[in-house]
């Protein structure tokens, strides 16, 4: 339950922008209700992954209260979620959770990303994070950034032509959590993106970026199961192989994938990933599949249930919503530089609103965290 009770005091305008934005808070609880808790089940895990666009990162992408209330109220329909391109500054992702969604979230979150030389901007200074309701949620204590082996690195294209051998421009965040019966570890990435010629060397680097986080946690993945399982042996259980069902593996976030044909999407596939949001597209546009939620599974019962993804601009900072803040609102922002009337609301259509929220939409998954009736039934059916 987000805390909205300050909307009449955190609102510094109008009274009829407050009733504006009450109303369209409404609104979006309304179809978060039908679209989200509406079709899931209670005894699921509501997974997420949203990039925020230089989340904190002030100037004009600096939400205001109207865009932090929407934004809490999406997150606070799902119980864990991870966060792309939040900025170095985190007072606003501390204002998010401690004013916005209350304290029932907590989070975890990486150091910024960092280069050296003319690769020092390659990550823009961005942290990954993950949000999680801790009444549905256990952090496992477990936290690690990838840093890929020395040999095992990404080759990276050099002004004159030349390569080099780097690290991932944003590093990895991996963490281990716990929903019901589910045990999981949790990895977010937001892949270097270059330009999206597919002859160009960057590309072939956003792939490779793409391939290695799939082959690093394939492999970990193996070898963490067969210690489980030989440490199950060890200690003498009936059915040493279900030592190995907590190595499930979730790989999700910005992957900057091209299309569901595209050798991007292959290098996630190729080492045994199922991708459950592959035909889903999350920009404004509707045109890209750059977020994705994919799984290395080893608990037999492990099940994505559904998976969708969520317009915001649906609901909140709509079309018909500009001559509100152009007329009403009187955003400076959309004021600058002698703009009004149909170029005001035009700027409130390209830019502002996005900057507001973000130029991509959410991307979730439900999967299945209660595996007690197949349990039960395993143990009646026992000789």
């Amino acid at each position: 339950m987000t805390l909205i009770h300050g909307v009449r005091w955190k609102l510094k305008a109008s009274a009829d922008h407050r009733r504006f934005v009450a109303e369209r808070l409404l609104g979006l609880k309304q179809a978060l209700g039908d679209e989200i808790h509406g079709s899931t089940d209670e005894n699921s895990l509501r997974l997420a992954t949203w990039n925020l666009m230089h989340f904190g990162s002030g100037g004009g992408y600096d939400r205001t209260v109207e865009s932090m209330f929407y934004i809490a109220e999406i997150i606070d329909h799902f119980d864990l979620v991870a966060l792309q391109e939040i900025n170095r500054d985190l007072r606003k992702l501390e204002d998010l959770v401690d004013n916005y969604l209350g304290n029932d979230w907590d989070y975890l979150v990486t150091d910024t990303s960092g280069g050296h030389g003319d690769r020092k901007d390659a990550g823009n200074d961005e942290r990954l994070a993950f949000l999680y309701r801790k009444s549905k949620v256990s952090f496992r204590k477990e936290v690690g950034e990838i840093v890929l082996p020395e040999g095992q690195e990404i080759a990276a294209p050099d002004a004159d032509g030349t390569s080099r051998h780097v690290q991932f421009a944003r590093t990895p965040f991996t963490v281990a959590f716990r929903a019901g019966w589910l045990k999981f570890k949790l990895c977010t990435v937001h892949i270097f993106y270059g330009d999206s010629s597919n002859s160009s060397a960057k590309m072939r680097q956003r792939r490779d970026e793409i391939r290695k986080i799939a082959e690093f946690l394939a492999e970990r993945q193996k070898r963490e199961r067969d210690a489980m399982i030989d440490s199950a042996r060890e200690a003498n259980w009936a059915a040493p192989e279900e030592g190995g069902w907590a190595s499930n593996y979730i790989l999700l976030g910005d992957f900057n994938i091209v299309s569901p044909e595209h050798e991007t999407m292959e290098a996630l596939e190729g080492e045994g990933f199922t991708v459950a949001t592959k035909p889903l597209k999350s920009n404004l546009g509707n045109n890209k599949h750059y977020d994705q939620i994919a799984y290395r599974a080893a608990h037999p019962d492990f099940e994505v249930v559904q998976s969708g993804v969520f317009d915001m601009l649906q609901h909140v900072y709509r079309d018909v919503d500009a001559a509100h803040y152009v007329e009403t609102v009187k955003v400076p922002k959309l004021l600058e530089k002698g703009r009004k009337g149909a170029k005001a609301e035009g700027y409130f259509k390209r830019y502002y609103r996005r900057h507001q929220m973000s130029d991509h939409k959410l991307l979730w998954s439900e999967i299945s965290i209660d595996y007690s009736e197949d349990y039960l039934q395993a143990v009646i059916n026992e000789e």
